[in-house]
């Protein structure tokens, strides 16, 4: 089991960062477009600045999740940095893996209802009439994604709290 699950993460993995190299080329390659041909030839081009934000939101929320996953988000480590003993660390761990997962549940309900608000209003860009829902499913995806790894966060720092993992690989 925890082999499949390790082979769905590495795929899951690669998939989002791939679309990070994508929308990061995408929101390049758009606004440098845009900023050539509204500065340099004096056009003004339709949608440009859509596609760009369309980018930049699943840009944004695939690189959270993959920094949620490497517990790579910026922190404030002083009171993890002074803990000495593995005990404190171990329970420190756990006590922040608890409370990214109470936040990311409350992400999870917001994510619900801006689905919800959504599907009641449909909306669409002004230029393209791209449907909202396709930025926005990048929030959802993102919570679902963060809840995910804040539970498997937690249920690691519980084993290594109540002594249920190989102290040399940290595995349950």
């Amino acid at each position: 089991m925890v082999d499949l699950l390790r082979k769905l993460d590495a795929g899951l993995i690669g998939i989002l960062n791939l679309i990070v190299i994508v929308t990061s080329l995408a929101i390049t390659g758009l606004i440098l477009f845009l900023v050539l041909a509204r500065f340099v030839l004096g056009w003004s081009v339709v949608g440009v600045l859509e596609l760009a934000t369309l980018s930049a939101m699943w840009l944004y929320m695939c690189g959270a999740v993959v920094a949620a996953r490497n517990h790579e988000h910026l922190v404030v480590d002083f009171l993890a940095l002074s803990l000495k003993t593995p005990k404190h660390k171990a329970l420190h761990t756990f006590a922040v893996s608890v409370i990214m997962v109470v936040l990311s549940l409350f992400f999870l309900s917001l994510a619900n209802d801006m689905v919800a608000w959504s599907i009641k209003r449909p909306q669409t860009t002004a230029a393209l009439s791209i449907p909202l829902i396709v930025p926005q499913s990048a929030v959802v995806l993102a919570a679902v994604l963060c809840a995910v790894y804040a539970v498997r966060d937690a249920i690691l720092a519980a084993a290594a709290v109540f002594g249920k993992t190989d102290q040399e690989t940290g595995e349950v």
